[in-house]
């Protein structure tokens, strides 16, 4: 603490330090995630990084699952914000579905989407990650309705919304593992524009007629 600080502001000092380590790893981490992938993204090149010593970075986070554990809640809320992002660059469309659906398209081709798809797959034979996803995903829950609903807002009086927003979620996810193989841009072209025929269709629909009562 400097001689002319109060114990007050050296604490504040210090916590404010601690806050700026803790975003220069998260920044690493989630780079790592981005540029190598999960299996590469060791503690070790997240600290090179970051640049800073293994003790800071043990410090916050102790572990490898720890680290990765905080990288999610970060790459879940920036996946939130670049589907707004998103929206607010996308020019107003005189069809409204195909503007509600292609921003969400867009939006699986940010690198951090990717990531966090990943890191879905690998979580299924770790434990300790599955648990971290799932918290951060229920965490995520309101802000994540909250930008669909901005987004579908101009669908909102269809009897079929519930149904439309939840399944052009499922289908963009799809969309996002099935185009890491996908070695023709056409291809998915295509199906953007039968899903989006497809919710067209949905949309005069009323589920609550079609749905069947499980005896």
């Amino acid at each position: 603490m400097n001689k002319d600080e109060t114990p007050a502001e050296g604490s504040r000092v210090r916590e404010q330090q601690k806050a700026a380590t803790r975003a220069r790893i998260m920044s690493a981490a989630v780079g790592c995630l981005i540029d190598l992938g999960v299996a590469r993204t060791t503690t070790l090149e997240v600290q090179r990084r970051a640049e800073i010593s293994r003790g800071a970075l043990l410090h916050h986070f102790p572990t490898h699952t720890d680290l990765m554990c905080a990288a999610i809640d970060t790459i879940v809320a920036r996946n939130e914000q670049a589907v707004t992002t998103r929206l607010k660059r996308k020019s107003p469309s005189a069809d409204p579905v195909e503007r509600v659906i292609h921003v969400l398209v867009d939006s699986l081709k940010e690198p951090t989407f990717l990531a966090e798809i990943e890191l879905w797959v690998v979580s299924r034979t770790d434990s300790e990650l599955r648990t971290a996803l799932v918290a951060a995903e229920r965490k995520a829950l309101r802000d994540r309705k909250r930008v669909l609903d901005e987004i579908f807002s101009p669908l909102k009086a269809a009897p079929a919304y519930d149904v439309v927003v939840n399944l052009s979620l499922e289908f963009v996810r799809g969309l996002a593992i099935s185009g890491i193989l996908r070695s023709n841009p056409e291809s998915t072209t295509v199906l953007v524009q039968q899903w989006i025929w497809a919710v067209k269709q949905l949309l005069h629909l009323d589920p609550s007629v079609h749905a069947t009562r499980k005896k």
